[in-house]
């Protein structure tokens, strides 16, 4: 059987009943098509089944199992009537209360409600746009599945994943599969292999391989790029602008670098805050206590401020390996200026161990202690200490210290061997001398 109807005058056939798209079956409640327009309606059968075929400014609304109805439009339409499904070509244009799926072609499932898009697919919702080559959505559950190529935009950001589902009535978005999200708003770029988005929450959390990178510019024009990776990383987009880095964290900023078992990093304020065994690297100093807060002002490094078992340790020579300066108390802070130490001040049960050098000969230790230490330096190297409060001093001649260095070292001495460094966008680790 074959057989053609087009509209007088080449003008669009206005049907304001199903127009005979639907079976007995297909015509009970809502999976009813109800067919609009369209200027050619043809029919045939194929392999047993009866085809009928719409051109030109198709267009046909369905009912949502909840009330509402599906519009959807199009060029041309495929019509399979046992199958209940339309073949969509051309211009396919599917919308549903506040959401508009565009795409070059797809199919519409009328007993399930579902539609799948294929080439050019465009997803439209409030302010944002997502673009991707497949996609499928599930019109009852308003649930949305997307992939290859998957860039989702709005006014603060671009997420681009492997695929994308989203869950319109929790507001949830899942990207997998090589994850990049940019934050355009803060130059903060996030990658990982998995990222959730909760929309009414304005938390975001990224739990495979995450990898913070924040791009800085200072008012002078100078960049500097932070890097942090960890197990589990979390994000909130309020006023704050604040990142959580969970498990086995690593950062590195200039020279400038950390581990620790959880950082926060609250980016508005210019606060990190470092917790579970954290140490900081600055140049050749290490830095370590129960909480270290590393401030910055004017996206440059202001101070390092230690509580709890502070000790700040660097290498008294480069040729003996085993001698370090060290400085230990219950609060310790670091302060920069132009990028180097200009003075460090330690509280509370202040002790410091300073080895001697007469020009590069070697010439013993100091170990001081008192209620507050002092310590300024000049052109990055020590130039005054200064003890205040229940001071006491001893000095080691070199005969007690020469190969015995480390029976000589403070409480709670740990020197690192490596260190976490940015490598491009990437942490990678080193050993330091």
């Amino acid at each position: 059987m074959n057989w053609t109807r087009k509209a007088a005058m080449g003008g669009t056939l206005l049907v304001a009943t199903t127009f005979g798209l639907t079976d007995a079956t297909a015509q009970q409640g809502s999976k009813v098509i109800e067919l609009r327009s369209a200027r050619e309606l043809k029919g045939r059968v194929v392999a047993g089944e009866e085809v009928r075929e719409l051109i030109g400014n198709v267009h046909f609304v369905q009912q949502q199992e909840s009330g509402g109805l599906v519009y959807v439009w199009c060029d041309r339409a495929l019509r399979y009537m046992s199958q209940n499904k339309m073949e969509l070509f051309g211009h396919v244009r599917v919308v549903r209360d506040s959401v508009t799926v565009i795409s070059d072609e797809g199919v519409y499932y009328a007993d399930a409600r579902r539609v799948e898009v294929h080439t050019g697919v465009r997803l439209e919702r409030g302010g944002s746009v997502l673009t991707a080559r497949n996609g499928i959505e599930f019109v009852d559950e308003k649930r949305f599945f997307f992939s290859v190529n998957v860039r989702l935009v709005d006014s603060a950001s671009t997420v681009t994943s492997d695929t994308m589902t989203y869950l319109e009535n929790e507001a949830e978005s899942i990207a997998v599969g090589n994850v990049v999200a940019v934050n355009t708003a803060n130059a903060t770029t996030v990658f990982g292999d998995s990222l959730t988005h909760y929309d009414r929450l304005k938390f975001t959390v990224v739990l495979k391989k995450p990898r913070l990178m924040d791009i800085d510019t200072t008012s002078d024009g100078g960049v500097d790029t932070m890097v942090v990776v960890s197990r589990r990383m979390e994000m909130f987009q309020d006023t704050s602008q604040t990142f959580v880095a969970i498990d086995s964290v690593l950062m590195a900023r200039g020279d400038l670098s950390a581990r620790c078992g959880r950082a926060t990093y609250l980016r508005r304020d210019g606060v990190i805050v470092l917790q579970y065994l954290p140490v900081v690297w600055h140049a050749e100093n290490q830095i370590s206590g129960d909480s270290i807060a590393i401030h910055l002002s004017d996206r440059r490094l202001r101070d390092v401020y230690v509580r709890g078992r502070a000790m700040a340790i660097s290498r008294a020579d480069s040729v003996l390996k085993n001698r370090f300066d060290q400085l230990t108390g219950r609060e310790l802070t670091m302060y920069f200026a132009f990028g180097k130490i200009d003075h460090i001040d330690v509280e509370r049960n202040a002790t410091s161990l300073y080895y001697l050098f007469d020009n590069i000969t070697p010439n013993g230790a100091n170990k001081s202690s008192g209620d507050r230490i002092a310590i300024e330096f000049l052109l990055g190297k020590i130039d005054r200490i200064k003890v205040v409060g229940g001071v006491q001093g001893q000095y080691f001649p070199e005969n007690m210290l020469a190969k015995r260095e480390p029976d000589y070292n403070l409480d709670g001495f740990r020197w690192y061997a490596t260190r976490p460094v940015r490598d491009g966008s990437r942490i990678v680790t080193v050993e330091h001398d």
